[in-house]
């Protein structure tokens, strides 16, 4: 199987994507990067400017959150085809949190452009988008609610 159709099928699995038709996945392997990270680095880090999404397709990641002391909070784990940095591609902003290899992890890494394009084409890809968001803002306000009652 060639590289290409490699990702593509990759992709498929994504439930982001998996409805998409196969011309727009493999423009989106076509321009997304694969990009590996070694375990403890830095995926991205909170407050940085959104450049890209990221989706990893192997290994985990922890995601991490400052708090006003500088003390980190894990917020979660994120396995095989999660989705992450698209918070802060969408609103234009920062990185939200910081994300780094709990152990080896690779990752397409989508451009903020080609991410946004395929949400303003893809009414379904915005509903996941906004479905997995609105998800991560209940788990993110429970653990916070949790945190300042051990505070």
């Amino acid at each position: 199987m060639q590289p290409l159709e490699r990702d593509v099928e990759t992709l498929r699995k994504i439930p982001l994507f998996a409805g998409l038709p196969t011309a727009r996945l493999k423009l989106i392997a076509y321009t997304a990067e694969v990009v590996e990270f070694a375990p403890g680095e830095t995926i991205v880090r909170q407050g940085d400017p959104a450049d890209a999404v990221y989706i990893v397709t192997e290994g985990e990641a922890e995601v991490l959150l400052q708090d006003a002391d500088g003390h980190e909070i894990m917020l979660t784990i994120m396995g095989r085809n999660s989705l992450f940095g698209e918070t802060a591609v969408i609103s234009k902003g920062r990185r939200t949190a910081t994300v780094r290899a709990r152990d080896r992890v690779v990752t397409f890494k989508i451009s903020a452009d080609v991410f946004l394009d395929l949400v303003r084409q893809s009414p379904e890809i915005g509903m996941q988008v906004m479905t997995v968001l609105a998800q991560r803002l209940e788990r993110s306000s429970a653990l916070l609610q949790q945190h300042q009652s051990h505070s």
